[in-house]
């Protein structure tokens, strides 16, 4: 693929959904997880990004039964990377930082089990919702951190 920088465009609400078979049950052949929902109060990614880009970045993801045809639990990334501030020109002018929690509950471990597909939705948005035409530079840059918060339940008996 050959793309040629700076690469001018718009974009408003742009949408790619991937629904893949769920990496997260596991299928092991005596049923028995070594992981155990019960065994956490809470579970949480933090994610803290400062984006150069003028685009920005929303995802969900829902544990989907295609046996029933029902979404069983989602958790979602509204705003994953928000869109960098361009110029009159429509070149960055700066950064954005965002800081997004994804909380995984109960309700979503037990949900694992009995998905047998995963549907990943992408949304994507420039800066100012599309409104203004954003420049794409070679430049550009993403920095993110990542965090993992756990809160266990430990009972002992």
């Amino acid at each position: 693929v050959e793309i040629e920088v700076p690469l001018e465009l718009r974009i408003n609400n742009l949408q790619f959904t991937d629904t893949v078979d769920n990496f997260l049950r596991d299928d092991s052949e005596d049923g028995e997880s070594s992981f155990n929902a019960d065994d956490f109060e809470m579970v949480r990614v933090d994610i803290i990004a400062k984006n150069g880009f003028p685009l920005g970045v929303s995802v969900s993801m829902a544990l989907y039964d295609s046996v029933s045809n029902t979404i069983k639990s989602t958790i979602d990334a509204a705003d994953l990377l928000e869109p960098a501030p361009v110029d009159s020109n429509g070149r960055s002018s700066g950064e954005s930082e965002t800081a997004t929690s994804l909380l995984f509950t109960k309700a979503f471990f037990e949900a694992i089990d009995s998905s047998d597909k995963v549907i990943f939705r992408f949304t994507l948005n420039t800066t100012n919702g599309g409104g203004k035409d954003v420049r794409i530079y070679s430049d550009y840059r993403i920095d993110f951190r990542a965090a993992l918060v756990v809160k266990p339940d430990i009972n002992l008996k």
